[in-house]
């Protein structure tokens, strides 16, 4: 149903390949524009777009579409066009790739223990529980620390001892410089430092998701000798 719906209002709302800016300035360059008085509806529910009419026509953002009906679209810089992925939530950026997403990670774990190397801290060994438990708050894209809930992820994994963990979170960055900049914004901060290369941990997992935009990301650090309030 979502998708005839798509069909149908791209159908319906001629010019609708705008994806940013002030619809209004754009078209007044050459045609007046008003905002529209018409109610959209999706599924039979009203739903709130910015909306002008030029010419009788409604005219909206494709990006408001696919956020509304469930597809994602984004320009695609490289190619200088408009990508649209049907089969895709919208984001508004292109989808992350599962490969891109281990790379993502695996590289953060790596610039992680050479931060750990240099100011003599032990090698941190991947643990799968951490990784999925940092995934997990990762694509929950937290803004700041939610303690309960991290600590029930954790627990949840499995991983029956306490942890250190970072969040960092950032905007406007490639996919291929993702783990420097978490890792840079952990380096410069005091406190994400000291979890980064406490001495007794030996376990690590990490978790990357990008929405919008915007990168999550998660560093659970395992600390066998320390312990999870909400674990079991």
């Amino acid at each position: 149903m979502k998708q005839r719906m798509a069909c149908l209002l791209i159908g319906i709302l001629m010019g609708a390949v705008l994806l940013g800016g002030n619809i209004a300035q754009a078209a007044e360059a050459f045609l007046k524009a008003f905002p529209s008085a018409n109610q959209f509806y999706l599924d039979g529910e009203p739903v709130q777009m910015e909306a002008y009419a030029i010419n009788g026509s409604n005219y909206v953002r494709l990006r408001d579409i696919g956020e509304a009906v469930g597809f994602n679209v984004y320009w695609d810089n490289e190619n200088h066009c408009v990508q649209v992925e049907s089969d895709k939530p919208y984001t508004g950026q292109p989808s992350l790739p599962t490969d891109d997403l281990e790379a993502v990670r695996s590289e953060m774990v790596e610039r992680i223990n050479d931060v750990r190397m240099q100011n003599g801290a032990q090698f941190l060994r991947i643990d799968d529980r951490l990784m999925a438990a940092a995934q997990e708050c990762a694509d929950k894209h937290y803004t700041w620390h939610h303690d309960l809930e991290e600590c029930e992820a954790v627990a949840r994994s499995g991983y029956p001892h306490g942890f250190g963990i970072n969040l960092t979170v950032f905007t406007l960055c490639p996919t291929d410089h993702v783990a420097e900049q978490a890792v840079e914004n952990w380096v410069n901060s005091p406190g994400h430092f000291r979890t980064m290369t406490v001495a007794d941990g030996d376990s690590i997992g990490v978790g990357v998701a990008r929405e919008n935009g915007v990168t999550y990301c998660y560093m659970i650090v395992g600390r066998p000798g320390a312990y999870n309030p909400y674990g079991a």
